[in-house]
């Protein structure tokens, strides 16, 4: 199943990318997905930190992240389309925290112990969202390269690779933060929400797309992208 939705996925990139005000839908879901920490309270504390290392990775975290809302927003102009603010309930982020038990908010007087477990409970958030959003980016990449759009390919590029690195910083600090033991049950715990979200969210924004573009989409691949959302919706009752 997961080869399906896969190969699906890359065809409804590709679907996209072929016009510009899909496109710039598209888009603007990355963009608001970047700009979710700016909107929330609860990401990147570094002043949380236990040491000077870990408060400097997440303050660059968070750096990235609003260069990468920058970018999106210079990859909407380049397509002439206009910067839509999604709702939360849009955002994978929060769609992701719908799935997700617990809080990672520090509070001042949380404890040091405390403090270590919510940092690592949200790093660990981060690096599956952040794996998952990475492989997003391929698939946007390759039907951006495929379609001829190389500039925005470029944009899209820059911001995978910083994503990649967010994704291996991530999971080394879990292990550092807890044992080895708690930190596999942090990480199980935080893969587990982070599926059942993807599958979610992502029958949900099919639906949304068709809902928005029926006019525009062939009726052929209308069938193909229900379809899909409608396994992503069965598959997500048994992960």
């Amino acid at each position: 199943m997961a080869n399906v939705i896969d190969s699906v996925k890359g065809r409804f990139h590709r679907e996209l990318v072929a016009n510009p005000v899909t496109h710039g839908w598209v888009l603007n879901l990355y963009r608001s997905g970047e700009r979710y920490p700016q909107r929330v309270c609860d990401y990147f504390q570094s002043d949380f930190a236990p040491t000077q290392e870990l408060a400097a990775q997440l303050r660059q975290h968070a750096a990235d992240e609003d260069k990468h809302v920058r970018l999106f927003s210079q990859a909407l102009k380049t397509l002439e389309q206009p910067v839509i603010e999604a709702d939360l309930g849009d955002v994978f982020n929060e769609v992701v925290r719908s799935f997700t038990p617990g809080t990672f908010h520090i509070m001042e007087g949380d404890p040091a112990e405390v403090r270590r477990r919510k940092l690592a409970n949200f790093l660990a958030h981060a690096h599956h969202l952040e794996k998952r959003v990475a492989q997003s980016f391929a698939y946007h990449m390759d039907a951006c390269e495929r379609s001829g759009k190389s500039e925005i390919a470029r944009l899209v590029s820059r911001t995978k690779t910083d994503e990649d690195r967010h994704v291996q910083y991530t999971r080394a600090t879990v292990f550092d933060l807890l044992t080895h033991r708690e930190a596999q049950a942090v990480m199980d715990q935080h893969r587990r929400a982070e599926a059942r979200a993807n599958l979610s969210f992502s029958q949900r924004q099919v639906r949304a797309f068709l809902a928005q573009f029926a006019a525009t989409t062939p009726k052929h691949r209308q069938w193909l992208f229900r379809i899909c959302a409608t396994i992503m919706e069965t598959a997500g009752q048994y992960v």
